[in-house]
């Protein structure tokens, strides 16, 4: 657990660097089109999805050099080879911090992409749209942390696509019982970002 910790201290730190940019850009577009009291939810919806991608970027994709000789540079083709992998450190090692890492935290890292995406765009509250979103983040990050000598792999795929399907499974039971809750959040909303 205490990598866990780490990496979510890193990405706050990240965050943290970031927001001050975040809230100035935020600010000049209110100052530009009029800023409405009534949009204030979906603004802060989007201030937190650009937070977490900022956090979820910054542990995947940016370079940190005082690690580069920590990675292992390896690209894994062969689909579900993370679950024997994680298995045999469980059993034989005793070792969970596999499964943290590699099944919870790439499940966790997208389960608010698959809930803001659609919570805030009514195109994305279509069923594939983001679970697919989801996949061509994850897409996108495994192919940028190739050249940068990092490992790749084919799980982390389908668990980032199984983090996004569980976040829109949440929004879903969520516009069901609180429909009024999640038409907030899309009222007046402007057409772009």
């Amino acid at each position: 657990m205490p990598v866990i910790i780490d990496y979510l201290d890193e990405m706050l730190y990240a965050i943290m660097i970031f927001l001050p940019v975040l809230l100035i850009w935020r600010l000049i577009r209110w100052k530009r089109r009029g800023f409405h009291l009534r949009e204030g939810l979906y603004e802060l919806g989007v201030l937190f999805l650009i937070a977490v991608l900022v956090g979820l970027f910054s542990q995947t994709i940016v370079p940190k050099p005082e690690e580069e000789q920590a990675y292992v540079h390896s690209i894994n083709l062969e689909l579900f080879r993370v679950i024997e992998e994680t298995w045999n450190a469980i059993i034989y090692l005793g070792y969970w911090e596999p499964f943290y890492i590699n099944f919870l935290g790439n499940i966790a890292l997208f389960i608010p992409i698959g809930f803001l995406f659609p919570l805030l765009f009514r195109r994305m509250e279509i069923f594939p749209f983001p679970v697919l979103i989801g996949f061509l983040i994850s897409l996108f990050i495994e192919i940028v942390q190739i050249p940068q000598h990092r490992s790749s792999d084919v799980d982390d795929l389908w668990l980032n696509s199984l983090g996004a399907l569980i976040g829109y499974i949440l929004y879903i039971i969520i516009r069901r019982k609180f429909p009024a809750f999640c038409r907030v959040f899309k009222k007046n909303q402007p057409t772009s970002l």
